[in-house]
């Protein structure tokens, strides 16, 4: 971090009241506003005098003049301030001087803080698609605007004063503003950045107000929760990437003919199939159940039963299909297949015992048979896009919430 040394300041009195006036930055202000009677001194001249005299109402400064700070690793002390309203509100402007590398601008807004330079070349300063680009970044039209001086005091490196308007065009590209100023045939570009405001309190020891509402270079929170969670999200999704890779080459895959399931003559029975031989140990197997069926449905009972130990795995597979016309057209629902899926299945012989009962439209089981057929080993892709919907849903809820940020930063803006 780099310091510097505070200037030596010189201490007039007022012409007009005889108060104290510190200058900080003699040499380089052209003039100072008293504190006391708002009295406008010229401080160009080796002789100083008035400008103007009248009576200054007091004003509540967020930090008071002669307050030093450091902000970047830069010592500054506040040598005047400013504030400036349009129909939609007033902001307050803090000019800050180190003897080292001059002038620059602390901005207050509801709570924010942006901290100002100006900018040396404007010709570095381009159009490209309707945006301004400096720096490296694009910056979009924000606001347009005719702001006055509501008061003034302390010091300042041009003649202000009460009443004084410029031509205001701002576009930002969080957390940068940049801010062009046009009044009498001068144009001056100012870069700021938004400062957190608890930057602002630790360097001037102030306690700066609540703010009320997201300003128009306050970085989005939900952008910068996004980058911080992005690498690991990338990586989780890597991560179940490889074990769903690794999971399919070792699955087999192995599909075997079950046979038919005669409803119209055992409905109710118990059929046996088999012997099934499964080879891999702890697999995930799938019962495919198909029959063409017409406004009716099948429920099948099922028991997977291994030939040397007697355990068996019980599930059920059912399914309709139904469909016809009404006063909005053609419908249909449901399906003529249905998967059951057993998971964790140990290597062995196994045989099917299916039980299957179902009904058509006139109240009488089906007259087509139901197609079975096993499929050991399969790929679980269920738990995959589970993994994958679980990875995703913080993520997503960032996205929305910055769109969210961003829409409420833009419905403030006033770009006409």
């Amino acid at each position: 971090m780099t310091t510097d040394t505070a200037p030596k300041i010189k201490i007039i009195d007022c012409p007009n009241c005889g108060a104290a006036i510190p200058l900080r930055a003699l040499g380089q202000s052209v003039m100072t506003v008293c504190a006391s009677c708002g009295t406008r001194l010229d401080t160009s001249r080796p002789e100083i005098r008035v400008i103007k005299a009248f009576r200054l109402q007091q004003q509540q400064l967020h930090i008071p003049l002669g307050k030093r700070g450091t902000l970047r690793g830069r010592l500054f002390e506040v040598i005047g301030a400013l504030r400036r309203g349009e129909q939609d509100g007033m902001w307050e402007e803090y000019l800050l001087f180190n003897p080292y590398i001059g002038f620059r601008w602390l901005v207050y807004d509801t709570g924010h803080w942006s901290f100002g330079r100006m900018v040396r070349d404007p010709s570095s300063i381009t159009t490209a698609a309707g945006l301004m680009h400096y720096g490296g970044r694009y910056f979009r039209l924000y606001h347009r605007g005719t702001p006055q001086i509501r008061w003034v005091v302390g010091e300042f490196y041009w003649r202000v004063a009460v009443g004084q308007e410029v031509d205001a065009t701002d576009y930002v590209c969080p957390p940068m503003i940049l801010s062009c100023e046009k009044s009498a045939g001068e144009i001056i570009w100012t870069l700021l950045e938004y400062l957190e405001p608890v930057e602002v309190e630790t360097a001037f020891q102030i306690t700066s107000p609540e703010r009320q509402w997201l300003a128009a270079n306050q970085p989005n929170p939900a952008v910068r929760k996004w980058e911080a969670i992005k690498p690991v999200m990338w990586a989780a999704l890597a991560a179940l990437v490889v074990a769903q890779i690794g999971t399919a080459i070792r699955a087999r895959t192995t599909t075997m003919a079950v046979g038919t399931y005669d409803l119209s003559h055992a409905q109710g029975e118990a059929q046996a199939y088999g012997p099934f031989t499964f080879s891999a140990s702890g697999s995930m197997n799938e019962l495919l159940a198909t029959a063409p069926l017409d406004n009716s449905w099948v429920e099948l009972q099922c028991s997977l039963v291994n030939t040397v130990t007697g355990k068996s795995y019980d599930f059920t597979n059912s399914f309709s299909y139904y469909h016809g016309i009404d006063s909005d057209g053609g419908w249909s629902e449901g399906s003529t297949s249905d998967i059951s899926t057993l998971a964790n299945v140990p290597a062995g012989t196994y045989k099917l015992i299916v039980a299957a009962g179902g009904q058509d439209k006139t109240g009488h089981p089906p007259s087509t048979p139901v197609s079975l057929s096993l499929r050991h080993d399969v790929v679980p892709w269920q738990n995959f896009w589970i993994g994958v919907l679980v990875i995703l849903t913080y993520p997503g809820y960032l996205l929305y919430r910055r769109y969210g940020y961003e829409r409420e930063r833009w419905s403030e803006a006033n770009p006409t």
